[in-house]
C-alpha cells in the first residue's frame, strides 16, 4: 500500500478540479478521464481533485482513514463555514485543509497563525485565486487549469516567487477564460475540453449543455487565450 505523501509537501498550487467525462451512452469515458489525469501531472500539478467533500464533515471523518479536505461554498450551501467552526475543525487529524469558494482573500492572513502546521488553506475560487495565494493561501482547487496547466503553474510561482507584476499580468490572460467556464460550471468547462480535444461535453441532469450563445463564448475565450498557451495543450490531447 503507497504511502500518503506529507500534505506539507504535495497539497499546494494550482489543482485541477477535473470534470467527469461521458461517452456517447452516458458511461464514464475512463480513457478520456486518464489522458485528463496524465496532462495535468506532466504539466507539474501536486495533486488532481475528484470530488467535494459536501456537508456533515464530521461524520465522514470517522468513517474513513483518509486524510479529508473541507470545502466551503456558500454560494451552494447558502452558509459559510465560520471562522471559529474551522478551527475546530482543524483541531482534527481527520482534516488536512481547507478549499475556500468564499472569495474571502483575507482569510489565509487572518488565519494561517492559528491554524495547525501543515493545515493548507486552498482557493476554490478562479476569480480571486491569486490575491488568496499572495496573502498566504497555499494554492488554488481550479477549473481553469484544466484548460492551461501550464500557464496557472506558473502564476502560482511567480507568485511565491516574489514576482508579483508577472503574476497578475498572467492571470489577466486568464480572465475571459475563467469568466466564461466558470459562469455555468462544469458544463462550459466540458465543452472547453471538448473544443482542445479531450474529451464529450456531454452531461447528465440536471446538468444540462451549453446553449449556442454560451458555446461561442467558451470559443471565443479559447481564441482571446491563444495558440501559445493552448499548443500543449492540443498536443497533449492527440497522445
Amino acid at each position: 500500500m503507497t504511502a500518503i505523501a506529507d500534505p506539507a509537501t504535495w497539497l499546494a498550487g494550482y489543482i485541477p478540479d477535473i470534470p467527469t467525462p461521458f461517452d456517447e451512452n452516458g458511461a464514464i469515458d475512463l480513457g478520456a478521464f486518464a489522458k485528463l489525469c496524465e496532462r495535468q501531472i506532466e504539466a507539474g500539478a501536486t495533486a488532481i481533485l475528484q470530488a467535494g467533500i459536501q456537508a456533515h464533515f464530521r461524520a465522514i471523518a470517522i468513517s474513513t482513514a483518509l486524510p479529508i479536505i473541507l470545502h466551503d461554498a456558500p454560494s451552494r450551501t447558502m452558509r459559510e463555514l465560520s471562522d471559529d467552526t474551522l478551527l475546530r475543525l482543524a483541531d482534527s487529524r481527520h482534516f488536512i485543509g481547507l478549499t475556500d469558494g468564499s472569495g474571502d482573500i483575507t482569510r489565509p492572513f487572518r488565519l494561517q497563525s492559528r491554524l495547525p502546521a501543515g493545515f493548507r488553506l486552498l482557493s476554490g475560487d478562479d476569480a480571486t485565486a491569486l490575491p488568496f495565494i499572495a496573502n498566504g493561501g497555499d494554492g488554488c482547487i481550479s477549473s481553469v487549469s484544466n484548460l492551461a496547466p501550464e500557464l496557472c503553474q506558473a502564476i502560482y510561482l511567480n507568485c511565491r516567487q516574489g514576482r508579483p507584476q508577472t503574476a497578475r499580468y498572467l492571470q489577466s490572460r486568464l480572465a475571459a477564460m475563467t469568466a466564461a467556464v466558470t459562469r455555468e460550471s462544469p458544463a462550459a468547462l466540458k465543452y472547453a475540453l471538448c473544443l482542445l480535444g479531450f474529451m464529450s461535453p456531454a452531461t447528465r441532469l440536471p446538468i444540462v449543455e451549453l446553449t449556442d450563445a454560451a458555446k461561442a463564448e467558451v470559443a471565443g475565450a479559447i481564441a482571446e487565450l491563444g495558440d501559445d498557451d493552448l499548443a500543449r495543450s492540443r498536443e497533449a490531447a492527440t497522445r
